[in-house]
């Protein structure tokens, strides 16, 4: 199970590098692939990629988009979880071609599309096999507004909704607490 849980760190990874943390009130984030060389160092970093493949610009926009369908497919997420949560997802995987390779012990997915495009397939294909595995639900993003931080939840039941309890969770219990006594006057 732990090389799940390794798998899914590399996804969150993925999915912050739109760094979405507030540093002060109306904060878009930070973008951590501002260009196509950033997307292509992060694919070869996680192994998606060769040193000799390239990257586009369109990739990079691929890229982003793809990152926002994940996000938008996480189960708890409350900032931008629609009704149609995969409907984003569903979207941009249908712009990425696999075919499936048969064999006496394995059968494999892998993807048609070469270069920047083909480690992002591979990087679909890692989301499919932990959705497979029921993995998925493990993957959350911190409850409080101003973080949204992408993480795994490795506690035994699952239900972790803060990135850090030290920071985030202690927060929000704080303020809990505050506004308990508040009601008590």
């Amino acid at each position: 199970m732990g090389q799940e849980y390794d798998q899914l760190e590399i996804i969150a990874d993925f999915i912050n590098t739109h760094d979405k943390r507030m540093r002060y009130d109306g904060d878009p984030g930070v973008e951590l692939l501002p260009a196509a060389e950033d997307l292509r160092m992060w694919l070869l970093k996680n192994g998606f990629v060769l040193e000799q493949d390239t990257v586009s610009e369109e990739d990079l926009a691929l890229a982003r988009e793809l990152r926002g369908g994940l996000r938008a497919a996480i189960p708890n997420n409350i900032h931008d979880h629609q009704a149609a949560g995969f409907q984003a997802l569903n979207c941009v995987a249908g712009r990425f071609r696999f075919f499936y390779r048969f064999g006496d012990t394995a059968d494999a997915v892998e993807p048609v599309d070469t270069q920047g495009r083909a480690g992002m397939s591979r990087l679909l294909i890692m989301v499919f096999r932990l959705r497979e595995k029921n993995m998925w639900g493990r993957l959350r993003v911190c409850t409080a507004e101003d973080c949204q931080w992408v993480f795994v939840d490795r506690s035994r039941p699952g239900t972790g909704k803060w990135c850090s309890m030290k920071a985030c969770g202690n927060r929000a219990k704080n303020k809990t607490y505050r506004e308990r006594g508040k009601s008590k006057r």
